[in-house]
């Protein structure tokens, strides 16, 4: 595998910084976060990690995270904790890599800072779809799990049957939200930038729910407390799998991606960051709870950015 001096490359390249943008550099090895919800992971087995061209790989990897999400992935000062670090942190040792600089992913501009070189991967809750895979190359699945709602612990509503007259609060990209409005005439739709910015809302009784993938609501709802007591939906309404996404023509880093997620499993790794950074088999669906099956990295293919550095954006 080849995996991509293009990573290195882009780093020197990279020139367009926006205000969503914050790298700072942390030492991918260890436990950087002292919150319960960030874990240690042990490091990749070594029959695995020496088949790597590690020559190739860059000093440092720029990877694209939520800055605002519980249990998932969450930055307090200099700190980052949730499944998605845990997840960033093991990969980056797998292919050798010393240090990572975490960006953030506000959900509209995933693709964006993939296609102007602001970031190598992705995470950020990023669900694999038909369309998405068009634009971006995925590795995993790394997580299933499906759309929820977030309301206050005493609303009535349970399901999404029972929003239409309701107003709703999701982020500004999500395609499953597209499909609940379809599927449900007559709801109110409100969308921002982020997703607490929605839950404010919601605690601020400006909203009667949020929706967004239920492994991310649940961290919020366990981060709730009196008198914004939380709680999720019973049930979810759509299948999501969570990728870890990268330029369209980095097809052998997919690989070496998805070979640390597969020794991420066989080491235990990935249940200890699940259960740690989502919750126990009392919270969390099974499906949840079971590493998805990975899917096959593409054919080499070439990128599809534009002279200008712009990519087709999916919905």
């Amino acid at each position: 595998m080849r995996r991509t001096a293009v990573l290195a490359s882009a780093a020197i390249t990279a020139a367009l910084v926006t205000g969503c943008v914050r790298p700072v550099d942390v030492e991918p090895t260890g436990t950087t976060s002292a919150s319960p919800g960030s874990t240690s992971t042990p490091a990749p087995t070594t029959s695995q990690t020496s088949a790597l061209h590690q020559t190739d790989a860059p000093s440092s990897l720029r990877v694209a995270i939520t800055f605002d999400q519980p249990g998932v992935g969450l930055r307090e000062g200099d700190t980052y904790s949730g499944l998605d670090v845990d997840v960033a942190r093991y990969v980056a040792r797998y292919i050798g890599v010393t240090r990572i600089s975490f960006v953030e992913a506000v959900t509209e501009q995933r693709e964006t800072l993939l296609a102007t070189g602001q970031a190598d991967l992705v995470l950020a809750a990023y669900s694999i779809t038909p369309d998405r895979s068009d634009d971006v190359t995925f590795a995993g699945p790394y997580l299933s799990t499906g759309q929820g709602l977030l309301v206050r612990s005493r609303s009535r509503i349970r399901t999404p049957e029972q929003l239409p007259g309701f107003t709703v609060c999701s982020v500004q990209g999500s395609t499953s939200t597209e499909e609940l409005v379809d599927n449900h005439p007559g709801l109110h739709l409100t969308v921002q930038p982020r997703l607490s910015d929605c839950v404010d809302l919601l605690k601020e009784s400006k909203v009667n729910a949020v929706t967004a993938d239920a492994a991310v609501l649940s961290g919020y709802a366990r981060e709730s407390s009196a008198p914004d007591v939380l709680r999720t939906s019973s049930t979810t309404f759509t299948t999501e799998r969570w990728g870890v996404a990268m330029r369209r023509d980095d097809t052998d880093l997919c690989e070496d991606v998805n070979d640390a997620l597969a020794d991420m499993v066989e080491t235990g790794a990935w249940k200890r960051a699940v259960r740690s950074n989502l919750g126990t088999s009392s919270t969390l669906p099974r499906r949840t709870l079971t590493p998805p099956k990975l899917q096959a990295c593409p054919e080499p293919r070439p990128s599809t950015t534009s002279s200008d550095g712009s990519t087709p954006t999916s919905s």
